[in-house]
């Protein structure tokens, strides 16, 4: 998720696209921030909880769903061909699209597997894209690219 959309829920805690409140809360349990990818602490750290669309930026139809970032500012995610293993230890569902958000495969896996199926999927030349979504969740967890 790009920074300044982050920081522009931070500042007016509403929902890009759609000024659905955002909240605030401590979690109980460890939350991915979509922005940094890092996990965000249980009772040490606050997170804000809102509804983001990662189809909207793409024209696409929306599939908008509840995500998490720091309260505080985080440095984006800048990892480049590897799969982040902070993103936590869950099954993951990857989503393959091509342009036009025409969903072209759809793989569950496990967390250990993701680098490699990621890798796989992205060599395939009808895949420009891959939401990675938790298993349990099935909330957004980021988008791959290939190259």
């Amino acid at each position: 998720m790009a920074t300044a959309v982050a920081d522009e829920v931070r500042t007016t805690l509403r929902a890009p696209g759609y000024g659905h409140p955002a909240w605030r809360e401590i979690p109980e349990e460890a939350a991915p921030c979509r922005v940094c990818l890092d996990a965000i602490q249980p009772g040490r750290e606050a997170l804000i909880g809102f509804t983001y669309d990662p189809f909207q930026l793409t024209g696409d139809p929306s599939l908008p769903g509840p995500v998490f970032v720091h309260e505080r500012h985080c440095e984006p995610y800048t990892g480049s061909g590897t799969y982040p293993a902070r993103l936590g230890r869950s099954g993951l569902l990857l989503n393959c699209y091509r342009e036009g958000r025409q969903l072209v495969r759809a793989r569950r896996i496990d967390h250990a597997d993701a680098e490699d199926a990621l890798g796989e999927l992205l060599a395939l030349p009808e895949v420009d894209y891959i939401h990675v979504r938790s298993a349990t969740a099935g909330c957004y967890l980021c988008t791959a690219l290939p190259g």
